[in-house]
């Protein structure tokens, strides 16, 4: 089964040029064990759920998709909140209401123990975004997770910009959590804002330097497909052609949908170095085909395995 810790968050989604927004449970993480119990895989969420009635939202939505709440904590500090306008090509851009709330507030006795998480024949966890960058339970979560053993442990960066942070502090942080990461994603649009490049800019030199040490790098580039990286090798994917409504949940889709199919494979807890190169592929097809689908739905609406399935036929 597959961990995923992060934050649990409201959006309030409109369009660009409107004053009608719409409160949608969101947060990356959040979003990736959605996918994850919609594809039917065995998965459990860590996350800070307020009981304010965003929280009692958020609950709600996740549990009703399958998603197992029951590591969680219950947090007395109110949800956070995240604005996404909806530009006319479909992309989201955000702002964020995020200090004193519930995301952010990690004590260390609040995470399962290394015996707990065996006992649930968890072989990778799942992290990134905010919650790897917020403070103060950031270093917090950093701390426990580079103390775990017999995981598979995934890094999204999934950088956000317009919370303020600046990349010299970012570039040191994403680099201190990769440097204990198996596997690390992040977006080309990543890439470009954290080392100041235009954008376009060859990013394979920087994905190649980071998989050095038997990591997996896995780069997406939007309508250009993903490219994965390992042992000095490039691999490529192509996007799958779709009508697009908006990008929100295409990249937690994607990374869920990865994780799937290589956890199918033996390959979590286990290492993916052993897989061939057409295994990986497949594994990263299978994921653009759902990423894509979510893409042609308002909103994160992940796609079941047999939706995909079904697509790829």
């Amino acid at each position: 089964m597959i961990l995923v810790i992060g934050e649990a968050l409201i959006d309030l989604i409109g369009k660009a040029g409107s004053s009608q927004y719409t409160s949608v449970v969101g947060g990356a993480n959040a979003n990736v064990a959605l996918a994850l119990a919609r594809r039917g895989e065995p998965q459990a969420f860590l996350g800070r759920i307020s009981t304010d009635g965003f929280g009692q939202q958020i609950r709600e939505r996740l549990s009703s998709n399958g998603v197992n709440l029951e590591h969680s904590i219950t947090a007395s500090e109110q949800s956070t909140l995240a604005v996404a306008t909806i530009s006319e090509s479909g992309s989201a851009s955000y702002s964020f209401y995020l200090k004193g709330t519930a995301d952010w507030a990690w004590e260390p006795g609040e995470f399962p123990t290394q015996e707990t998480i065996s006992s649930l024949g968890a072989v990778c966890i799942q992290y990134g975004c905010l919650t790897m960058a917020v403070e103060p339970g950031n270093i917090v979560v950093e701390n426990w997770l580079s103390s775990l053993t017999g995981l598979t442990r995934s890094h999204d960066l999934n950088i956000r910009p317009s919370i303020g942070f600046t990349r010299e502090r970012e570039l040191a942080r994403v680099s201190r959590i990769n440097a204990f990461s198996d596997i690390i994603k992040a977006s080309d649009a990543d890439l470009e804002w954290l080392y100041g490049l235009d954008e376009g800019s060859d990013v394979d030199s920087i994905a190649h330097a980071w998989s050095e040490g038997d990591k997996l790098v896995v780069i997406t580039r939007g309508g250009d497909g993903a490219s994965l990286y390992r042992s000095g090798k490039r691999m490529d994917v192509a996007a799958p052609k779709i009508q697009l409504v908006d990008t929100v949940g295409a990249g937690d889709t994607f990374m869920a949908n990865f994780l799937g199919e290589l956890n199918e494979l033996g390959a979590l807890g286990a290492g993916v170095q052993a897989l061939s190169e057409e295994q990986l592929l497949a594994a990263a097809n299978f994921a653009a085909v759902a990423a894509g689908m979510v893409c042609e739905r308002q909103g994160c609406e992940p796609p079941t395995k047999a939706e995909v399935i079904a697509r790829l036929g």
